[in-house]
Parts: C-alpha cells; sequence; structure tokens
C-alpha cells in the first residue's frame, strides 16, 4: 500500500469516527426521557407539562383529548349522573370556598381542566363549534358570570367556535377533547384570560375558575 493510499484511508477513518460521533450525540439529546413535573394541591394533583399558550393567533392545543397537551386536575372524585342543566354553586363536589388553592397557578401560560363527569357523546376538536353552559367565580369564591334564563325559562347555551377567539384562550384551551354530557371544572390564568387590564367584574391579574357543561358539539 502507499503512502497516498494510507492517507486515504485514514481520513477515511477519521471522517466516519466523526459523523458516528455526531448521530451519537444528536441521537442521545433528541432521546432523552422527558420529567414530568406535577404538583399536589390537597386530594388535586396538577400536571406542569404545559405549552405556552399562542395568544397572538392560532390555538395551541391538540385535538386528540386535550390531557397530553395541557395541564390537567385529578379531581379524586366521582360524579353520579347528569344533571339536566347548569350545575349550581357547589354542586359535584365543587366548593367555591376552596378556590383561592388555585391563585398559585396565577404565572400559569395555559388552562388546566378536571373531568368533574366525563361525557360519552361527540368529541370537541379544535375547530368545533360548540354549546355550553357555564359558571364563573374568582378565586375568593365571588361568582362573576353565569348564563341567563331565556323568556321560556330555560338557560341558553353560550354558542362559539373553538379556535376563532370569540371567547377568552384559556376556555377554548381547556374544552378541547372534552365530550358532550361532560362537566369539567377549569382554571383559567391571567395569561389566558384578561391579563392585567381585567374586565368588567373581573379585576387585572384574576385566576378565573369555570364550571363548563357540554351540551352540543357542530
Amino acid at each position: 500500500m502507499t503512502k497516498r493510499e494510507i492517507i486515504g484511508v485514514v481520513a477515511g477513518f477519521s471522517a466516519a469516527v466523526v459523523l458516528i460521533g455526531g448521530y451519537l450525540l444528536w441521537h442521545g439529546h433528541h432521546n432523552k426521557p422527558v420529567k414530568k413535573l406535577s404538583q399536589t394541591v390537597g386530594n388535586h394533583i396538577i400536571s406542569l407539562n404545559q405549552p405556552t399558550a399562542d395568544t397572538s393567533g392560532g390555538l395551541s392545543v391538540s385535538s386528540g383529548g386535550g390531557a397530553s397537551s395541557l395541564g390537567q386536575l385529578d379531581l379524586g372524585q366521582k360524579s353520579s349522573g347528569s344533571s339536566g342543566g347548569a350545575s349550581s354553586s357547589g354542586s359535584n363536589g365543587i366548593d367555591p370556598a376552596s378556590f383561592a388553592q388555585y391563585d398559585k397557578y396565577k404565572d400559569g401560560n395555559s388552562g388546566l381542566f378536571g373531568e368533574v363527569q366525563a361525557g360519552s357523546g361527540k368529541e370537541v376538536a379544535a375547530d368545533s363549534k360548540v354549546a355550553i353552559l357555564y359558571k364563573g367565580w374568582l378565586t375568593d369564591g365571588t361568582l362573576f358570570d353565569q348564563l341567563r334564563a331565556g323568556s321560556d325559562g330555560k338557560l341558553q347555551p353560550l354558542v362559539f367556535t373553538v379556535g376563532a377567539h370569540q371567547v377568552i384562550l384559556g376556555m377554548e384551551q381547556s374544552i378541547v377533547g372534552m365530550k358532550v354530557g361532560g362537566t369539567r371544572l377549569v382554571i383559567v390564568p391571567p395569561a389566558v384570560g384578561y391579563g392585567d387590564k381585567g374586565q368588567g367584574p373581573v379585576p387585572p391579574n384574576a385566576v378565573l375558575v369555570f364550571e363548563v357543561q357540554l351540551v352540543d358539539v357542530q
């Protein structure tokens, strides 16, 4: 083997080592196990693996159940049957007097939700038109918003398209993956609620708590 051939073999071997080493570094970086964080508040387990909400446009959620992309509250309770209308204060085991614990999520970037009662109907996707019944509280337990009954005495559902920004972003995020007939407890930090300005009865930098019942999906 000539000197030139020897140099060529050595150079080729060195290049191969560099390429293999680079691949192993890349593969190791992209296959590191993701450490899942959680925080326990009483009997509530809050997942902290949440995306940064896109408040400029679009909807930062996935349509495959929601729980994989948003924080999910494990309420540690079971509901016995569905009510025919909007839930009242304290229904389904929800106690507004306990909502102060959610102030610690004031700096969150996306909505949190917990299944109070799982639905069995059609599922909400990121572009669904939905009809919901709801009540909204501040974390001091003050009821700041709820649906009003129509002339027929029945509650008129709120209808909106998910992703169209017709309601606050935290509400849009937290109902994706929900099924008709279900009820969720939804926690909305200011970043995806009314921010540092507030609105009407909602003060600046307020964490909001909603009880949401899904009645229709189109």
